[in-house]
């Protein structure tokens, strides 16, 4: 079976490009103008969200640089403490919203610190893969579509983080 999903995997982007291509010349499309246009739609939407994702990247480094990540980490740890978070998960809690490569580092000093197999490496690779960059995508998705009024969005985003930081840590202790 792993062989057979091997050959899936390995086989399943060039299969579905080609089909791709292959139904563009079967309807006689310009598939190669239309490619171009994507790429120029693409280059024009990247160029449009850089400005948000500096911002996130200076705001996180004003953040851990000015200490206030540190202050933060007090104010919340008798918060988590009384939830059950173990003190050590508090960076990568506070983090995790904004960033997603900043919280996979820490994620990886969690992991070399205490071990792949122990609560916290088990609890923050689950908190990782499971719980959203809240503020990362309102600033790229909103950014993008010009939209303003983000507040359903920016509530409904940050009640599903707690839901998701408090069940990956409850499910880890099970």
């Amino acid at each position: 079976m792993t062989h057979v999903l091997s050959a899936i995997s390995i086989c399943f982007i060039p299969i579905v490009i080609t089909i791709i291509i292959g139904h563009g010349f079967f309807k006689r499309k310009p598939v190669y103008d239309y490619f171009i246009e994507g790429a120029k739609d693409g280059i024009k939407t990247a160029i449009e969200i850089l400005p948000y994702i500096i911002a996130i990247f200076i705001g996180i480094e004003s953040l851990v640089s000015s200490g206030a990540m540190e202050f933060l980490e007090n104010l919340f740890s008798p918060l988590l403490d009384i939830m059950g978070i173990p003190k050590e998960l508090t960076s990568l809690i506070l983090l995790r919203p904004v960033s997603g490569s900043g919280s996979l580092v820490l994620v990886e000093h969690i992991v070399s610190a205490y071990g792949p197999d122990s609560f916290l490496g088990r609890a923050a690779s689950v908190m990782a893969g499971s719980c959203e960059t809240v503020f990362y995508v309102l600033a790229v998705y909103f950014g993008v579509t010009a939209v303003k009024k983000i507040r359903h969005a920016f509530l409904a985003g940050i009640i599903g983080y707690i839901v998701g930081v408090v069940a990956s840590v409850w499910i880890c202790m099970l």
